[in-house]
This record gives structure tokens, C-alpha cells and sequence, in this order.
């Protein structure tokens, strides 16, 4: 032994003695697995008490996890074995609450109670859009809802279900049928009275219960509502006017071909157009199904709508020159409404002006911030446009950075050759506007190419906006901020939302 496993004398002689006294043994019984199980009982009771609820083994052992008890697949599997419990039988994925594709299904959207609400505290994504709820209530909007009497179903009433819409505007950049990204956030269906915001299928479908008349009827009562509440936002005497046409692209649909200048071509869409104030920006006016063959009669349709508002148009409407014909100007002067639009140019007009003499020109200082151009040469002068009974004055504006002369053309004695050039010069205001729309509103994704959705989208759009003005104008120094910086700096962060039982406050 000591040569073949090289252990020296000594060695041996000292494992002979220690195990004449047995204090070693040279051949000891090896013991094979614990005496006992290592599971402790209570855990044993949970297992088994979760097996009771239907639950699979995967599902047992995450439910374990989430209570912070760390156990293998295979140990639940032994102990529910020798509980006596077999396997469970396959289970449909309704009966499992998922989809086809492993998307847990979000519980059944209910209207909340809140007499009978129990307190609670939940974490919510963007916990500032809770900042609005005061405005919401100062406004009146809420009424008007019942008001108009908008439908409703046996689980969501009217007013949540606007609700749930202005919700997915206020958060910005988000489709109708992506509300389903929020449907298991119950902070956010707080805000709209209801456990969990309405799956995207209902939202989509939402706006074709709705009638023209009564969003026409909703909007007109929303505006007048604004107008007595938000004075500051409507009274500027300018009104900017413009259309905007929002890309198709499905295959099936019987829209008309107009020019999208987003796309840069001509291609299926809708004809959509917008009025604004020429100082907040605020939208005051929307609709969506405006056909080519209507297009130069919707300026009647707005002087009428604004009537119903404000009992008569004392603003100056101010469109480009493809906005309506040379008749409706001559109607427009005959009612009385003012105006501000452009002439179009063409080959002998442009050489007529420009065999103008040098002395009739007249300088104007033009005092907008950041025009480039602020000395223009303008030409005034009184002509009666083809097929109109009226005169009308003609501003010929050349020297202002462009190739060509520009044409003005309006029916408003009073206003000042100066202030005429301002006004039309800020135009773009409703241009970047439809452009804050586009980005922020994602007006440019159609939920439908169903006229009615369009219409109910764009509402809900001028009716989140006008609610940004609103917080914009509490904000010290973030007054003249747009609704994408408002967003980002105050309502896109992350909170919880308190309910003590008796009031709801967010918290940061």
C-alpha cells in the first residue's frame, strides 16, 4: 500500500491505531437524500391552494416567484404529485385570458362607481394629463356630451367614452387602435371614469354611431362654450382659414383624389378644413367631408356656422387665393364679411405691373420679427374682379424676396395699407398649426376612410388643443409654448394616482 499509493509509514501505522479506537471508520454508510422535506408546509398550502384556482405549473411557480419564494418547475410538480393532483387538461387560450398570439387580455372595460370605490394607488405613465381634469371641469364640456346625446353602451357611458378619446389626444401621437398599448393601466382609465380605458375595436367604431348633424351640433356648442369661457383665445379680429388634405392609402376607398402636400402628389384622401384665431392659433372651426366641387362654397358654410357663434362676423377672413372664386368674394362683400386673400397671377397681369411707372410705388415698413424682407414697394389701387358687382382694393406688393409680385386683394376699407400686409403676411400661423396637428395629433393617420370617424378625430383634436392653450396660459413663461413642449416638460411623466376614498390627486 505505501508504494502503490505512496503513503509513508508513519501514515499507516497512525490510520491502524485511530481505527483500533474507533475513532475513524474505514468503510462508512454514505446517506442517499435529505431525511426530510426541505419545502416548508405553509409553502406546500399555497402550492396547493393555487392548483384549487386552475393554475398550471408554470403559473404556480411565477406566482411563487412574485411572493419572493424560489422554487423549480419540477419541485411544484412533486409536491402537487404527492398532494394527488394530476395534470390539468388543456385549456383554450379564452380560458387561459390570452390571444393567439400570447397577449394577456385586458379585463372587461367597466364605468367606475365612485360612491362605492375603495381607496387605492396606482402607478400611471403619464400622470400630468391628471392636470387637465380642472380645465375639463371649468369648461362645461362635460355637459355638452349629455347635451348632445352622443352614444353610449351598457358598460361606457357618453362621457367616458369622449373621454377616453380626449385622453388619447392630450398624450399626443397616438392612432385610435393604439389605445390598446394602454389597456392594462388602470391610472389612465381613472381619468376617464373607468377601470380600464375601451379596447381600440370599440374607439374605431365609436364615431359611426355619431351623426353629422349632431358632431356639426357638438362642435358649434363646444366653440360657443370656449368663446364665453376662454375670451382671450377668440378675440382677435382675424380669422385665418385653410384646407388640408389627409393621405389614404387603402386600396378600397371611395375617396377622391385631392393634392396631399405631405405625400408631394395627388393620391386618395380627405378634404378637411380648419379656421383659426390670427393670434392664440386656437382652432375654432373643423370638417372633414368637403368635396372639390364644394370647396369655393365653404367659406358660406363657415360665415353661417360663425354666425350661429357670434350673431355676425365682425372678423376679417383671411384664405389664400385657391380658397373660394371671385363670385363668392362679391357674395361675401354684399353680406358684409371682410376679407383678406390674394389675387391669382398671370402673364399680361404681371406685365402690366411691371410697366408700372417708378412714382406710383409707395414704401412700407412691414414690423414682423425675423422677416427678412421688412422694406417692401407696394402699389394701391380700386378693380372689379370678373363677374363681381363690387370693387375691391388691390395691394401690389413687389421687393419682398419673391421672383414675382404679389396680388392682395381685400373689401376692408378701414384697415390700414400697413396692417394689411401684416395680416396676410402672418397666414403661415395656420400653417404651422396644421402642422403641430400632423405631429403632435397624428392628424395625418385616418382611423377610417369613413367621412364620419375623420370628423369625430379631428373634434377631439381642436378640442385637446384649445385644452393645451389653456394650460399653456397658467404656466409662467411657457405661455406661447406649443402642445409638443407642453407635453414633454409636464404631462409625459410618470406618477401615481392617489384615491383616498374621497378625493383623487396624482402624485409625482
Amino acid at each position: 500500500m505505501q508504494k502503490k499509493y505512496h503513503y509513508k509509514r508513519s501514515t499507516i501505522y497512525a490510520l491502524l491505531r485511530d481505527a483500533k479506537a474507533r475513532k475513524i471508520e474505514l468503510f462508512p454508510v454514505v446517506q442517499k437524500g435529505p431525511q426530510h422535506k426541505r419545502t416548508p408546509s405553509d409553502v406546500q398550502k399555497k402550492i396547493i391552494a393555487y392548483r384549487k384556482q386552475r393554475l398550471s405549473t408554470p403559473d404556480i411557480q411565477f406566482r411563487l416567484t412574485q411572493d419572493g419564494i424560489d422554487l423549480s418547475v419540477s419541485t411544484v410538480e412533486r409536491i402537487l404529485k404527492q398532494a394527488g393532483f394530476g395534470k390539468l387538461k388543456r385549456r383554450t387560450n379564452k380560458e387561459l385570458g390570452k390571444t393567439r398570439d400570447g397577449k394577456i387580455i385586458a379585463e372587461r372595460t367597466q364605468e367606475l362607481n365612485f360612491t362605492e370605490l375603495e381607496k387605492f394607488h396606482v402607478d400611471c405613465p403619464s400622470v400630468g394629463v391628471f392636470f387637465f381634469i380642472p380645465y375639463i371641469l371649468e369648461s362645461g364640456i362635460l355637459d355638452l356630451i349629455k347635451e348632445c346625446k352622443l352614444p353610449e353602451s351598457s358598460d361606457i357611458g357618453a362621457t367616458q367614452a369622449c373621454l377616453s378619446m380626449l385622453l388619447l389626444k392630450l398624450i399626443g401621437g397616438k392612432r385610435l387602435s393604439h389605445i390598446g398599448s394602454y389597456d392594462k393601466e388602470p391610472g389612465l382609465g381613472v381619468f376617464a371614469g373607468l377601470n380600464i380605458l375601451p379596447k381600440p375595436t370599440y374607439m374605431c367604431t365609436y364615431s359611426c354611431r355619431c351623426s353629422e348633424q349632431q358632431l356639426m351640433d357638438l362642435q358649434q356648442k363646444v366653440v360657443s362654450l370656449f368663446h364665453k369661457k376662454y375670451p382671450a383665445f377668440y378675440g382677435n379680429g382675424f380669422i385665418n382659414l385653410d384646407f388640408h388634405s389627409i393621405p389614404h392609402h387603402g386600396d378600397e376607398s371611395e375617396m377622391e383624389k385631392v393634392w396631399c402636400g405631405a405625400k408631394g402628389k395627388t393620391m386618395k384622401g380627405a378634404n378637411t378644413i380648419f379656421a383659426s384665431d390670427g393670434i392664440s392659433n386656437a382652432i375654432v372651426y373643423t370638417r372633414a367631408d368637403v368635396l372639390r366641387r364644394e370647396e369655393a362654397n365653404e367659406i358660406n358654410k363657415f360665415v353661417e356656422y360663425w354666425k350661429s357663434i357670434k350673431e355676425n362676423v365682425a372678423e376679417t377672413l383671411v384664405f389664400d387665393c385657391k380658397f373660394t372664386t371671385y363670385r363668392i368674394l362679391d357674395d361675401l362683400t354684399q353680406r358684409k364679411v371682410k376679407f383678406v386673400t390674394l389675387r391669382k397671377r398671370y402673364a399680361r397681369l404681371i406685365k402690366e405691373t411691371r410697366e408700372l411707372p417708378r412714382g406710383v410705388w409707395k414704401k412700407i415698413y412691414v414690423p414682423i420679427p425675423k422677416r427678412k424682407y421688412k422694406r417692401v414697394s407696394v402699389y394701391e389701387s380700386q378693380l372689379r374682379l370678373k363677374d363681381c358687382k363690387s370693387s375691391f382694393r388691390q395691394i401690389i406688393v413687389k421687393d419682398h424676396g419673391r421672383s414675382e409680385p404679389t396680388f392682395i386683394v381685400t373689401n376692408n376699407t378701414e384697415l390700414p395699407l400697413q396692417s394689411i400686409l401684416e395680416v396676410y403676411a402672418k397666414r403661415w400661423r395656420i400653417e404651422n398649426k396644421l402642422a403641430e396637428l400632423v405631429a403632435f395629433f397624428n392628424l395625418n393617420a385616418l382611423s377610417s376612410p369613413l367621412m364620419i370617424r375623420i370628423h369625430f378625430d379631428i373634434l377631439w383634436s381642436m378640442i385637446a388643443d384649445t385644452f393645451y392653450h389653456r394650460l399653456a396660459n397658467d404656466l409662467r413663461r411657457f405661455e406661447n409654448n406649443l402642445a409638443p413642449t407642453i407635453f414633454k416638460k409636464f404631462i409625459d411623466v410618470p406618477g401615481r394616482v392617489v384615491y383616498d376614498g374621497k378625493l383623487m390627486c396624482p402624485a409625482g
